[in-house]
């Protein structure tokens, strides 16, 4: 026996389009009102909390089939009876087909009335061909059995939730700790927005707005850092190409080179804060052997010159780790 047919929106658990298939639920429906809305509340629930690979619930003698349609952003809900599991079954995949032929109407802004009564009437095409699950029965003699069922796997789904829950509140004070401890401002926004998510799945207002507010105090600061990486690296390569058209007489180790090692000095300290410790440590070490040049060899210099001059100008491409 096939009960109702519901349509829910994955990403935020909206009832879209919900069907009964009945004749007895509408001429009883005061007797069967508090069935029928615990039924309705609870499918709500499951399909919004986001149980995970559950396909089939038991209800007492009754199932709910729960579908997920990914390109139509569907979860597709059947309550039936057990006994006819098999029937269910095989009308799943053509209902799943009839959604998938009218996604755009779930995926659109706004719904054209017309597509929906097109979608209904061919729901309807495709039950009425499954007649054997369409069979006369008196389902108000069965509610108080179901109705028990509803909320003993409710009961189920919210101690699966609390430790849930609980899981995502360790989580976060791992992350929480973490970045207390946390130097690369790259890496801290990101753990930011970690405890962003988490707390919005918590419902968690005030973490989510204290934290937001550190998440924009962040961003802030990492674009102001990448603008004075980006000033001291420029300076530094346009000071090395002065030295270099200065020096004269003197031979590459004897010229001045103490601006090109200042900004040079500013640059690796300030990418301390964006890059992995081998690579900010390089630039620290190029600019240590402008200064220290004397307890190194002319090639070795040579290639320190080099490498300083043809340092990518891109500030981005020193946040990735050396290859």
């Amino acid at each position: 026996m096939l009960y109702f047919l519901f349509l829910y929106q994955i990403e935020s658990g909206e009832l879209l389009y919900e069907k009964e298939f009945q004749t007895d639920i509408d001429s009883h429906m005061d007797l069967f009102g508090s069935f029928f809305s615990a039924l309705k509340l609870f499918v709500s629930k499951m399909v919004n909390d986001g149980v995970k690979d559950l396909q089939t619930i038991g209800l007492g003698k009754l199932m709910a089939s729960v579908i997920r349609i990914l390109e139509a952003n569907i979860d597709l809900v059947i309550i039936a009876e057990k006994d006819d599991k098999k029937e269910i079954q095989k009308l799943s995949s053509k209902l799943k087909s009839i959604v998938l032929n009218y996604k755009e109407i779930f995926l659109a802004s706004a719904v054209k009335a017309e597509d929906f009564e097109k979608f209904d009437k061919e729901i309807n095409n495709i039950i009425l061909s499954h007649r054997k699950i369409l069979d006369p029965n008196v389902l108000i003699e069965k509610q108080k059995d179901f109705l028990k069922s509803i909320w003993d796997q409710r009961g189920k789904i919210s101690d699966q939730l609390r430790e849930e829950r609980k899981d995502l509140e360790n989580e976060r004070t791992i992350i929480i700790n973490k970045l207390l401890t946390e130097n690369n401002v790259l890496e801290k926004l990101t753990l930011c927005k970690l405890i962003l998510e988490i707390s919005d799945k918590l419902e968690d207002e005030q973490f989510f707005l204290e934290y937001q507010k550190k998440a924009k105090i962040i961003a802030k600061e990492i674009n102001d850092q990448k603008i004075r990486l980006k000033y001291y690296l420029t300076r530094a390569k346009e000071s090395l190409k002065v030295a270099l058209e200065t020096f004269g007489e003197m031979t590459l180790r004897e010229g001045d080179f103490k601006e090109v090692y200042s900004n040079l000095y500013s640059f690796s300290s300030k990418l301390k804060n964006f890059a992995s410790v081998e690579v900010y440590e390089k630039y620290y070490h190029l600019a240590s052997k402008l200064i220290n040049r004397k307890e190194i060899s002319s090639e070795e210099f040579s290639l320190v010159v080099y490498e300083i001059n043809y340092m990518d100008e891109n500030i981005e491409s020193y946040f990735e780790p050396l290859p």
